[in-house]
């Protein structure tokens, strides 16, 4: 379909419109370009995050332990401990399969699966080839166009939780430190924490720089962890989204009177090789996710229902955590809603398969023509999808689902803080 330079300049493009989860990913001591001398490097990185992030958990621990009575109080924290304990999960994913997802980003981000197409060399002599490649062009362009639309709203949501966190504890604390000349004040760390013994010793080293060094790489990997795995997700997932409705207009143009009737046979040949293709793109992309991708749905359920709690109790009593819950809930609840949403759109591209061969004017082909299609409708009477373990899909009735189930969990802490 392309030509060597052509393609080497949608890679390069394409790569350009993913650029900011690259250097995310980048942060979080991970490289899904090419390998490089520094990679051992970035991996300690890596592991240095992780266990500064599990170190943390000791100070979340102690606050929990210590106010396990006061569910507001404690119902932040464990809503944070939850959401960075989903990130670490993916971070060591990434690092147990180095090289895999790099290998189905550059697939991506090449069209491999489209350069490797023979349909395009078969019908290049025919009228149809023209419309045929602009119509392709302009369906993975749009799937690219919308990866690059979610990639800077998740972003820059997680940006925002993030940057409100991290300052405000900040500025409360060098506030303090500029008030009280005695510095013997309890600091404020950027994540609901206890670290008993420290936390009064104001800002004097170590006892602040520690813990803080320990919160921030938690908070960072709440949000930059989970972007760079997410955002990996959406990419390939709407990729295959593309490859399917490619191949379903490919379809619909195989009875196409700019096909001459002695090339139609070899026309719907090629696009049965093109949907084998798809769909071992389609296995390989679910095994990649399904097992790792069940923790971020089974935590976030409980982050949902704390989270839709924190903010019925500061709307009645901080509206400023009110609005930060808010700011939560459009980060780390956008989390389901990407893989949900995007899933259902993959299995709805995936019905338009059998569809589109059904459509096609087939009873007015040759009969080993129409054997060929009666032979993929019944082929591709089963969609494709994306699996959540072996317990769901990823689709918008799953999204449902959760939605209700963290709105019971949310009735639940409710009841209990009423009966108190």
């Amino acid at each position: 379909m392309y030509t060597q330079h052509e393609a080497e300049a949608l890679e390069k493009r394409n790569y350009h419109r993913i650029r900011e989860m690259i250097r995310v990913t980048y942060t979080v001591g991970y490289n899904i370009m090419k390998p490089t001398s520094w990679d051992c490097a970035l991996k300690l990185w890596s592991l240095v995050l992780i266990g500064s992030t599990l170190a943390s958990y000791y100070g979340h621990w102690q606050l929990i332990a210590h106010y396990i009575q006061d569910i507001p109080r404690i119902s932040e924290s464990i809503s944070t401990v939850f959401q960075s304990l989903m990130s670490v999960m993916k971070m060591v994913y990434f690092l147990m399969a180095p090289r895999k997802f790099y290998v189905l980003l550059r697939r991506a981000c090449r069209h491999e699966l489209l350069l490797n197409c023979e349909l395009f060399e078969a019908v290049a002599d025919l009228p149809i080839a023209k419309p045929l490649r602009q119509q392709v062009d302009g369906i993975m362009n749009q799937s690219w166009i919308s990866t690059r639309r979610q990639l800077m709203f998740y972003l820059f949501s997680c940006i925002g939780i993030l940057l409100n966190y991290f300052l405000n504890s900040l500025v409360v604390n060098i506030y303090h430190y500029l008030t009280e000349p005695d510095s013997n004040f309890e600091v404020t760390m950027p994540l609901p924490s206890m670290y008993p013994n420290w936390m009064d010793k104001g800002m004097r080293f170590p006892y602040y720089h520690i813990p803080l060094f320990f919160e921030s790489c938690n908070l960072y990997i709440c949000g930059m962890g989970a972007v760079s795995f997410d955002v990996l997700f959406i990419v390939l997932c709407l990729h295959g989204v593309g490859l399917m409705k490619s191949l379903s207009h490919m379809i619909d143009c195989s009875t196409s009177p700019l096909v001459p009737q002695e090339r139609r046979l070899q026309y719907i040949r090629c696009c049965i090789y093109q949907y084998q293709r798809v769909a071992a793109f389609s296995l390989e992309l679910n095994n990649s996710f399904r097992q790792i991708i069940i923790i971020q749905f089974l935590l976030s359920l409980f982050c949902w229902g704390l989270v839709l709690f924190q903010i019925s109790i500061g709307l009645a009593s901080s509206l400023t955590t009110a609005l930060r819950m808010f700011m939560y809930l459009a980060a780390g609840g956008y989390q389901i809603v990407i893989y949900c949403f995007n899933g259902q759109r993959y299995t709805t591209a995936s019905e338009r398969i059998p569809k589109a061969f059904y459509e096609c004017t087939w009873y007015e082909e040759s009969r080993e023509f129409q054997q060929l299609i009666r032979m993929m409708i019944m082929r591709t009477n089963l969609s494709f999808s994306l699996d959540v373990s072996w317990f769901t899909k990823m689709s918008l009735p799953t999204l449902m689902a959760m939605i209700r189930a963290s709105g019971q969990y949310f009735v639940l802490l409710q009841n209990i803080m009423q009966k108190k």
